[in-house]
């Protein structure tokens, strides 16, 4: 686990070169150890990947830095491992890992996310409550992401009825956000868990919470929005989840409400809808489940210099310039690469020669 909890800690190497490296049966302690010119026969290394594994490797001390995080005593799991949640094996971009508190959500069950509004009404807290409850009481796994409103009641609600629910946060697990949920961080440790992908000690920002969103779609079964405004974080979940192939349900809610207009949105998109809390438990509880297996369709869309780039990229704005040292392309032929990925609607360029995943 020592040389996975080195390869993690790596974060300048993405999550998408670290599962390739998977995929090529490469270990992570093959690569600790790889000679130098073998570096340079995985082909989709760069550089700057090759140079960041060596000075890693010079410096690193993998034993001292083990020991220091096994005294913090937070669960560690990777793809290399059978431990891994299989929901996540085979969504587009899996974390490399997973760090935990508590426990991992039980296979072997059923998942819902629950997820909505931070600034919620009255209604939607009491309907996130009440679902999650229900759905607790038949031995589903609620999954949320501790945020303040509707993931919270979710998790609550969960928690009332002495079900397992689990938040996957956008800091690192042992970073209690926001603080004023302590209490309920404290209480899902020991009814679920707490899971991330950052580093331990990783303080909460922005542009993780995107990231984090395509976990709790990936962990569950079936994503339910509760309540979401026009430019909800919930609404990136729940795009997360149509592209992994799951199933989506929305409440509805008046047409002239700013928290309705999300989820009415995702009702003309075809998400189902709930219109009886009851009735959809019983549903669900009787059908089943589908059983969902991610199909890459960028590989049938995406030609070979445009999967390149777009491996590159992440929620995080990356400069022309930073990319275009990452790419065996002249400059003027990567700009025609970045619009056709813009024209396709896999990339955003956030700020002029800044580009974003927007898929």
């Amino acid at each position: 686990m020592k040389f996975k909890y080195w390869l993690t800690s790596l974060t300048d190497i993405s999550n998408a070169k670290k599962k390739l490296l998977h995929d090529c049966s490469i270990t992570a302690e093959k690569l600790f150890f790889m000679p130098k010119n073998e570096l340079f026969d995985i082909l989709f290394f760069t550089d700057d990947d090759r140079k960041i594994i060596l000075e890693s490797r010079a410096s690193y001390d993998v034993e001292k830095e083990w020991i220091l995080f096994q005294q913090k005593d937070i669960g560690f799991v990777t793809m290399e491992d059978e431990a891994y949640p299989d929901k996540l094996r085979n969504i587009h971009n899996p974390p490399y890992s997973l760090f935990y508190i508590g426990a991992l959500p039980d296979k072997s069950r059923k998942s819902v996310a629950i997820v909505g509004a931070r600034g919620r009404s009255a209604y939607g807290c009491e309907v996130a409550k009440v679902l999650a409850a229900a759905l607790s009481r038949q031995g589903i796994q609620i999954i949320s992401g501790m945020a303040r409103g509707i993931d919270r009641d979710a998790h609550m609600g969960c928690l009332e009825a002495v079900g397992n629910t689990y938040a996957v946060l956008g800091s690192g697990a042992d970073t209690c956000y926001p603080k004023e949920n302590r209490f309920l961080y404290d209480k899902i440790k020991v009814f679920g868990g707490i899971i991330s992908e950052l580093m331990p000690g990783t303080d909460p920002q922005k542009m993780f919470f995107p990231m984090r969103n395509r976990i709790i779609s990936g962990l569950s079964d079936i994503v339910v929005i509760v309540e979401a405004k026009k430019r909800s974080g919930s609404l990136i979940t729940a795009d997360f989840a149509m592209e992994q192939g799951k199933d989506v349900y929305v409440i509805p809610g008046r047409i002239t409400d700013t928290l309705s207009y999300g989820c009415n949105s995702l009702i003309k998109q075809g998400a189902g809808i709930i219109y009886n809390i009851d009735e959809f438990v019983s549903d669900i509880t009787m059908t089943g489940f589908t059983e969902c297996t991610q199909m890459d369709f960028r590989k049938n869309i995406l030609d070979k210099k445009e999967a390149l780039v777009y491996s590159l990229l992440d929620f995080c704005p990356i400069a022309i310039g930073t990319l275009s040292q990452k790419v065996p392309y002249e400059l003027s032929e990567l700009f025609e690469v970045l619009e056709d990925l813009i024209q396709k609607g896999f990339v955003k360029e956030t700020i002029p020669n800044y580009y974003i995943r927007s898929l």
